[in-house]
């Protein structure tokens, strides 16, 4: 591939990770405006990416991926790793709940995959809280049994609303539902303390 076409693609994923990130409803976008933000030529994005559509599910897999980057900076890897996990969680939560749109695109996609990426993200953080005591194929289960339950409930969050009494759109409702899930997971899975 030509630097040129390399600088072209980036230049596009960067644009619309910064779309993304600022929080821009990326619906409302066309992809001639997208490829004019990029300063590309708007047929690049679908010789690149297909569809709008697939740019925006690698944009969303990339700000998930910097979320989770910014959480294991030197100040939180002095936090207990059940600590960094809700964290981790709870931020990725957010910023999916803001963008509630990328949600779907995001978590369905993930789901098409077998929550592989999200649950392998947080491996290595069970690994942490359950040292030794796990084999990996058994922290690989226990990240799905966080996961798959959360994404099921953020997907239909209108109808879990009445199920749970629980207003997920609201942060501090949905972040106590978190620590709960979260905990709950962890204690079945052999940890007394969270």
């Amino acid at each position: 591939m030509k630097r040129e076409s390399i600088d072209s693609k980036k230049r596009i994923m960067e644009t619309m990770v910064q779309l993304l990130m600022e929080k821009q409803d990326v619906n409302k976008l066309t992809t001639r405006q997208i490829a004019e933000l990029a300063n590309v030529n708007s047929a690049l994005i679908n010789y690149y990416y297909q569809s709008k559509e697939n740019l925006i599910a690698q944009a969303v897999d990339i700000c998930m991926e910097n979320i989770v980057n910014m959480l294991f900076d030197e100040k939180m890897r002095e936090a207990p790793p059940a600590s960094r996990l809700k964290s981790m969680i709870k931020e990725i939560a957010s910023f999916c709940f803001d963008n509630y749109y990328l949600l779907e695109i995001a978590v369905s996609n993930e789901i098409r995959h077998g929550s592989i990426n999200t649950s392998g993200r947080i491996v290595p953080l069970l690994s942490e809280i359950f040292k030794e005591t796990k084999t990996e194929n058994e922290l690989k289960l226990i990240a799905l049994q966080i996961i798959a339950p959360m994404q099921i409930v953020f997907l239909n969050a209108k109808e879990y609303k009445a199920y749970l009494s629980k207003d997920l759109n609201n942060e501090q409702v949905r972040n106590e539902f978190l620590d709960q899930m979260i905990d709950n997971m962890i204690r079945q899975a052999g940890v007394a303390e969270c």
